[in-house]
């Protein structure tokens, strides 16, 4: 088990929804801290599995969404109790505070941060093979795909295997 999924793993055993829910998203989509704050009920479509993010210098973008980031924000939206047209509410405001965030996740890790978590999503996507630098850009809001390439450095182990394979 990765140390990102053991950090999932004690948010779920600790029982808030909310929080494993912002964790997830965090993981699978490299979401900006103040885009998560920032996100509203009329912003997702978990049936699409998108949400609508309002990024830096106010550019809009698509964020594709996993099963298990569905399934979070579904479960927490079953116990949400709020008017408030923001997904990730406090009981002191309608709004999470960002600074929250990083509480929560200090909470669970000495380590882990919202900005890790970004570098893993994007590093992640690209060590599968799954995405393209651009579609890794796209996902996370970078302008520039030279941004996007900091995350493509791969592994001593990962050099090793491809030397192997010549």
């Amino acid at each position: 088990m990765s140390y990102v999924e053991a950090f999932r793993q004690r948010l779920l055993e600790g029982g808030n929804k909310r929080d494993f829910a912002i964790v997830t998203l965090y993981t699978y989509t490299g979401i900006r801290r103040s885009e998560c704050v920032n996100l509203r009920l009329d912003q997702i479509n978990l049936i699409a599995k998108e949400i609508y993010v309002v990024g830096k210098g106010d550019k809009q973008r698509t964020v594709y969404l996993n099963d298990k980031t569905v399934h979070a924000i579904r479960e927490y939206l079953k116990v949400r109790n709020s008017d408030s047209p923001y997904l990730f509410v406090s009981r002191q405001s309608e709004k999470m505070a960002a600074s929250r965030i990083n509480q929560i996740f200090n909470q669970y890790s000495d380590i882990i941060t919202p900005k890790m978590l970004r570098h893993y999503f994007c590093s992640h996507a690209l060590d599968t093979g799954d995405y393209k630098i651009h579609e890794v850009a796209n996902q996370a809001g970078h302008s520039n795909v030279q941004t996007t390439l900091i995350y493509s450095n791969p592994s001593a182990r990962q050099m090793k295997e491809k030397a192997n394979k010549l």
